[in-house]
């Protein structure tokens, strides 16, 4: 028990994984200016899915992986059964050119066309944009055979929906829903433990290594898109201020995940952890206090605070993502 306490008492800060893309920019060396970010297009910050792995970067796991430390000491996350996955994703994407147009699948198209156990549910929140910058949301068909004919007769355009974006918002994209992150946008992203992406259209884009197209997706994309396209509850991102912790106001709740924006101009006074967090410092510098240890926050930043986490303080002038389990 004591031992538990211990470890408890202890973030684990992970360190990214840095993945190139066509679409790629250098949108993240603000984020990771010590790493080689050019054309570099997403960084897996908390990740246990495949062969991207997070690890841990210090305390008495260091060198481990999350995945293995999810496995070897459950009591961390509040337990859980033997086999059971990490539940959350989280990525940082620098969009210095369009994504491609796409969808991902809910829960049970997941099931049907991936053989795997669960959607890619996600939502982005807006770091940093460029002027004039929108993000794909949406389309105008009522029914899968209409988007089907605008997509062969090549007027898939004019059945997209675009939004304006600005930074500090958040936006939520269940499974099934038309999307793509525009030109000039970085952007956090949290969501389930998936990476399947299916593609309407791709702009065009030829791969300079391989230089072909990058594959479609359309028959499988059709199907897993809802029609007509539904707009979340607005509840769903009403904020909701943590009287209990004053600098941490809940942004986001949803069936999979929440997620709350923590704002410190001087403290913020963490209470125990009644469930296992994770957490990324998007601006500004500061530390984290606990007991007698204090540890240095600077941008990019991402930990895991575990179960039972004691009283600890956040201080500086620094603002964090912190999102959890629903």
């Amino acid at each position: 028990m004591e031992m538990t306490e211990k470890l408890s008492a202890q973030p684990l800060f992970l360190a990214p994984v840095l993945q190139p893309k066509l679409w790629g920019g250098n949108g993240l060396h603000k984020y990771y200016p010590q790493l080689a970010t050019a054309g570099m297009g997403e960084a897996w910050i908390a990740s246990t899915y495949k062969k991207f792995q997070s690890q841990i970067s210090s305390g008495p796991f260091k060198g481990q992986t999350l995945q293995a430390v999810w496995e070897t000491h459950p009591e961390l996350f509040g337990g859980h059964s033997t086999g059971a996955d990490f539940p959350l994703l989280v990525k940082l994407l620098d969009a210095h050119e369009n994504l491609s147009i796409q969808v991902h699948p809910d829960d049970d198209n997941a099931r049907t066309l991936f053989h795997e156990p669960n959607g890619k549910t996600e939502c982005w929140y807006i770091l940093d944009v460029q002027p004039g910058a929108r993000a794909y949301y949406g389309h105008r068909a009522q029914t899968r055979v209409e988007l089907e004919r605008a997509i062969q007769t090549q007027r898939l355009d004019d059945y997209l929906i675009t939004r304006p974006v600005t930074p500090g918002e958040i936006i939520y994209v269940p499974g099934g829903t038309l999307h793509a992150l525009g030109a000039g946008i970085v952007a956090l992203e949290v969501e389930q433990n998936s990476d399947n992406t299916l593609r309407f259209y791709d702009f065009d884009r030829v791969n300079p290594k391989t230089r072909e197209k990058r594959s479609l997706q359309i028959e499988e994309a059709l199907s897993a898109t809802r029609f007509p396209a539904q707009a979340p509850a607005a509840t769903v991102t009403a904020p909701r201020i943590d009287s209990k912790q004053p600098g941490r106001t809940e942004i986001l709740r949803s069936r999979y995940f929440h997620v709350a924006e923590l704002a410190s101009a001087t403290e913020i006074r963490l209470q125990p952890q009644s469930q296992w967090s994770i957490n990324v410092v998007i601006a500004g510098t500061g530390q984290l206090e606990v007991a007698d240890h204090s540890y240095e926050l600077t941008i990019g930043q991402t930990f895991v605070l575990p179960v039972r986490f004691p009283v600890a303080r956040i201080t500086g002038r620094l603002k964090l993502i912190q999102a959890t389990v629903a």
